[in-house]
Order: structure tokens, then C-alpha cells, then sequence
């Protein structure tokens, strides 16, 4: 079968109204993506999308004729500058789209000698640290600046022995690579139970579930004895300012603290939420930042 694609920019309180219209054209599915450049979403981060700025992308059989619907939007939808709204419509080919959507994941290097592999394919270096991940469950896989700047992290580390809290986890992919850099466990927390599932699907798929627990916020314990070496937070800058009194409550002394999903104009908000008791070091890949937060000598 080949298929119709179409796709309009909207305002996000627009967003609704228009998937229940285009549903009603007998679009055969449709999705949403950012359209501005200013914000990031996954699925694994708390909270919801603040998009300003949607795209909209509607999928019809090529038997459907798009111009009535495109006709129909265009005269009940407008900009903010009331404007006919960006339209793009293309012809996409008959194919396998499950095939061409496994080809799209490779696998990648992302640190020394750890590698993210997907379920279906060999490793590049069977004796290397390798991930194995199911992409199927968009929770994080390794290839948005955030993760991997976190994960090129743990690849220099030697965590002999600790304990790691991930909190925002989403996959379980950092604590994963924590406990390939030598973790001794690791707690991965996420408000979404299908995070929490993908997260215990994984610790099994690389033979890590022995050492990684998978949980709720609230079913994290928050006792003295529960406090970690090592805590990463692989969020938002607004919710990670939002969890600092958590984040710390969780952090042993003498301890070291990720915190990554930070655009780089946000570092400096973010530091001084944490404050001086603690010094940084930023790292930087395209305009994102990870802040590595240590105790004051």
C-alpha cells in the first residue's frame, strides 16, 4: 500500500482540534513532534510537553484525495498572526516500514569501548561493554546529546563498588552503563510504570537485573543507608531545579552528581540552584550541557 503524508505547524492549543480533524479525513495515524528549536521532550522526562510550536503529521491511504481535507484546515485553523497554516504533503512509497524502521538503529560507540546495540543486531565488538536495547519503547536509546554526553562519562569511570541512583531513567541505559563501569548496584527511578517496565526488560536483556532495581518515586526509600555515591539525572533543567531538595536528600557525602537535559543557557541557573557548597565542571555537545556537581573540598 502507499500512502499520503501531510503535515501542518501549529500552535500546541491547536494540537487536539486538529489530530480530531484530520482523524475525521480517516487519517490512518497521526503524530507530533516538536516544531520549535528552543525545547526538547522524551518520553521518559516527567511532566508534559511545553511545546510552542507543533507539527502535526497525518498519515492516508493514497486512495484518499488530501485536498478537501487541506482546504477544510486551512479554513478553520490559522496562526497566531492569523495565517494560513505551513502545509508540506509528500507521496511515500509502498515498503517495509518495520524493516526500514530496524535499519534505521545501529549500532553506536558511545564512550571507550561501550557501545548502545540494538536486540536485533550483532555487536561491533563482542568483547567491548555493550548495551543491548530494544528501541521499540521511546524512552531514550543513546542518541540525544544528553545521554550521550552522560554516557561517555561513565565509559572514563571506574565505579568499583558503588551504588547509583538514576532517577528519571526511562530505558535504564545509564544505570545500565554504570553497572558495565563497575557499579555495584543501581536504582533506577521514573514516573512512568512503562519506563519502569522497559527499564526491567533491559536489566534482564543484559543480564544486569541481578543488581538494578527499577521503581516509582515513591517506592524509592529515603533512609541514610539509601544515600549514593553517585546520582544522575538525565531530565529538564525547570524539573531538575524542581527536584533539587530531592536529588540531594539522595546524594552520600563526598559523592558526585550528574545532571544532564540542560540547555547550555540554562547551566548557570541550574548551578546556582545547587549553590556553592559544590563545584562544577560542564561539558558541552551541540547546545546541550552536562554539569558534574562534587563537594567542596
Amino acid at each position: 500500500m502507499s500512502w499520503i503524508q501531510v503535515k501542518f505547524v501549529v500552535d500546541a492549543n491547536q494540537v487536539d482540534r486538529l489530530s480530531a480533524t484530520l482523524e475525521a479525513f480517516l487519517a490512518q495515524a497521526v503524530t507530533t513532534e516538536n516544531a520549535g528549536a528552543d525545547e526538547y521532550y522524551e518520553v521518559a522526562f516527567p511532566g508534559q510537553p511545553t511545546w510552542q510550536k507543533v507539527r502535526v503529521t497525518a498519515l492516508f491511504d493514497a486512495e484518499v484525495a488530501p485536498e478537501p481535507m487541506i482546504d477544510f484546515v486551512q479554513q478553520h485553523f490559522t496562526d497566531e498572526a492569523g495565517t494560513e497554516l505551513p502545509v508540506q504533503v509528500e507521496s511515500l512509497v509502498d515498503q517495509d516500514w518495520e524493516r526500514v524502521w530496524l535499519d534505521s538503529f545501529k549500532p553506536i560507540e558511545v564512550g571507550d569501548r561501550l557501545w548502545i546495540c540494538p536486540s536485533w543486531c550483532e555487536p561491533v565488538e563482542p568483547d567491548a561493554r555493550n548495551i543491548i536495547l530494544d528501541p521499540g519503547l521511546a524512552f531514550g536509546t543513546g542518541t540525544h546529546p544528553t545521554t550521550h554526553l552522560c554516557l561517555r562519562w561513565l565509559a572514563q569511570q571506574d565505579l568499583s563498588g558503588q551504588t547509583v541512583l538514576d532517577y528519571g531513567s526511562g530505558t535504564g541505559i545509564l544505570a545500565i552503563a554504570a553497572l558495565l563501569s563497575g557499579a555495584q548496584s543501581a536504582d533506577a527511578v521514573d514516573i512512568d510504570p512503562l519506563a519502569v517496565t522497559a527499564c526491567d526488560e533491559n536489566a534482564t536483556r543484559n543480564q544486569v537485573d541481578h543488581a538494578l532495581h527499577a521503581c516509582l518515586p515513591d517506592q524509592l526509600p529515603v533512609e541514610p543507608r539509601h544515600r549514593y555515591p553517585l546520582v544522575i539525572a538525565n531530565i529538564l533543567a525547570d524539573v531538575i531545579i524542581e527536584l533539587k531538595d530531592t536529588l540531594m536528600t539522595h546524594l552520600a557525602a563526598d559523592s558526585t552528581l550528574l545532571l544532564t537535559g540542560i540547555l547550555t543557557t540554562q547551566v548557570d541557573r541550574v548551578i546556582a540552584t545547587f549553590g556553592d557548597k559544590m563545584r562544577y565542571h560542564v561539558e558541552h555537545q551541540d547546545q546541550w550541557a552536562l554539569i558534574i556537581a562534587t563537594p567542596n573540598a
